[in-house]
């Protein structure tokens, strides 16, 4: 078989070159002689396409229709195709294949719930805060004041478990009136544990102060310096405003207040014994001269000097007033405020 010679295509236009090529090929018949197809098979020559190839060797390539061999589906859409762009590569460079999309996921829908909360979450807190709602209706807080407080955080934590995303709220408001009964719990079995201890160490001293006042006076003569027989009776004056002051602030904190705190309890145990001590400074002061009223030194009367003693015991802050003014006298530019 004769192929007449093509002339080399110039350079960038191997692809145009290699059509003209098959095109040529699939129009000649075969020369080879004696040759037949095998009996099992037999091959047809495709038909004449609906459409003559043109190709036009100076015009832009834009798509081929090689009778037998390409077909227009294998080819990229025209220029003013919408649906996508033809894209060339230079000879010799390797093709690049686009990378096949991935299908994104569908939106998964808001969830109803706060991460990790389910409707059994839901019921346990709905339950615990009508039981708390229970409790407190009963009288378990006795100050209605804080029985109210904690009555509204409960109404705050029911309308947050109505909102879609209201678990971490309605937990919140539900843990600050579960803290508020807590303590206020806490303090009803502390008033009567440690309070009702506090009360009988206050009865204890009582008894101990109004026995040196009466039969314990001889006993006085053992302890008191001599020259100083006088100092008893403050010492004891004092004490029983210390006791008086335990029983005041027990009385307050626990049936008006309600907040008794067992933080305090080291201060209700020194009472008494403070007490003593400032009736026996104040003694002292006394007998010095210097405690004056409207500029005239106090005269040392027995009974004054027993009801300054019990009210210094009774406020220790009446006391530390009267030493701050002891302590002013002897500083060269007393100052006006403490």
């Amino acid at each position: 078989m004769e192929v007449a010679a093509s002339t080399p295509p110039k350079d960038g236009d191997g692809f145009r070159f290699l059509a003209l090529e098959a095109a040529r090929a699939s129009a000649a018949t075969s020369g080879i002689p004696g040759w037949a197809p095998p009996p099992d098979w037999r091959w047809e020559p495709a038909g004449a396409p609906a459409e003559t190839v043109e190709v036009d060797p100076h015009a832009p390539m834009r798509a081929l229709r090689i009778p037998g061999l390409l077909m227009p589906e294998a080819l990229s859409p025209m220029e003013d195709s919408p649906k996508a762009t033809v894209e060339t590569r230079a000879e010799g460079e390797p093709s690049m294949e686009r990378a096949p999309t991935t299908a994104m996921p569908p939106e998964r829908p808001a969830t109803a719930r706060a991460r990790g909360v389910d409707e059994a979450h839901l019921r346990q807190l709905n339950t615990r805060i009508d039981e708390l709602y229970r409790r407190i209706a009963s009288g378990a807080i006795p100050d209605a004041g804080t029985a109210e407080q904690a009555l509204a955080w409960l109404k705050q934590a029911r309308e947050a478990l109505l909102s879609p995303d209201g678990y971490d709220e309605a937990e919140y408001y539900y843990s600050l009136a579960q803290t508020r009964y807590a303590i206020a719990r806490r303090l009803w079995r502390w008033s009567y544990t440690y309070g009702l201890f506090v009360f009988v160490w206050g009865i204890a001293w009582l008894g101990l102060y109004l026995w040196a006042l009466t039969d314990g006076r001889s006993y006085s003569a053992r302890v008191v310096p001599p020259g100083y027989e006088g100092i008893w009776e403050p010492i004891m004056w004092g004490g029983l405003g210390g006791v008086c002051g335990i029983f005041y602030s027990l009385y307050w904190h626990v049936a008006i207040k309600r907040d008794f705190d067992r933080q305090y309890v080291m201060w209700y145990l020194v009472q008494p014994l403070l007490g003593s001590m400032i009736g026996m400074i104040i003694y002292m002061i006394i007998t010095v001269g210097f405690l004056t009223i409207q500029g005239v030194p106090t005269p040392a009367n027995p009974l004054f000097m027993y009801l300054l003693a019990f009210i210094a015991g009774f406020r220790q802050r009446f006391f530390l007033e009267l030493i701050d003014r002891i302590v002013q006298t002897f500083t060269p530019n007393p100052r006006s405020n403490a």
